[in-house]
């Protein structure tokens, strides 16, 4: 028996190509919008870097901002540096250890000794202020004896050792052995709080 032959419907097939059309168009036009708004995005944030660095340049080439060391530091400037300071030796130090038996009497007598011939002028120590030099630092100098000071020696040593930028802090490392230097900071954590007296006594030559 002969199978009848479909009749073919070219109506449903134009009908098929014209849905396929909509949604060709239709995604063709979402993709274009989406296109327009990254252009439009990334043009917003180039306009905006360009538009700061421009701000800073002005500010920068203006003069205004006051670098004398006899104003205090803005709070906002204030808090950053301190907290770049902090996140930056933190960082450091992460990794470094301190030697073994780092406070022998020894070593924290050497660090005190070393303590006075160096640091003093700027830090002071207990019964002996900064000098007037010192005085005039801004940021001002902490006073590295206090009782209430943590004194990380790991930190310490970093920072005696490379210095700090913008604060009058020097590199001792150029010039002094890392031995020495991790005496002074043994000293440091040791001594927090010591008495005149006993300063005195234990940087006596």
């Amino acid at each position: 028996m002969a199978v009848p032959k479909l009749r073919e419907n070219p109506s449903f097939d134009h009908m098929r190509i014209g849905e396929y059309g909509k949604r060709h168009t239709t995604c063709q036009f979402r993709g274009n919008v989406m296109s327009r708004l990254a252009v439009k995005v990334v043009a917003g944030a180039a306009a905006l870097v360009v538009m700061g660095c421009g701000g800073a340049l002005a500010f920068i080439y203006s003069g205004i901002y006051d670098v004398t060391a006899t104003t205090p530091h803005d709070p906002l400037v204030g808090w950053a540096m301190h907290e770049t300071y902090e996140r930056s030796t933190d960082r450091a130090v992460a990794g470094l250890q301190a030697p073994e038996n780092l406070e022998t009497p020894e070593a924290v007598q050497a660090g005190a000794r070393f303590y006075k011939d160096n640091c003093v002028v700027c830090h002071g120590a207990p019964g002996i202020a900064a000098s007037p030099a010192a005085q005039g630092l801004n940021p001002e100098a902490p006073l590295l004896l206090k009782a209430t000071r943590k004194n990380n020696p790991a930190k310490m040593f970093w920072v005696i050792k490379t210095g700090v930028r913008m604060t009058g802090m020097p590199a001792f490392g150029k010039s002094t052995p890392d031995e020495t230097l991790w005496q002074v900071a043994a000293f440091l954590h040791k001594s927090r709080g010591i008495s005149n007296a006993d300063f005195a006594a234990l940087s006596a030559r």
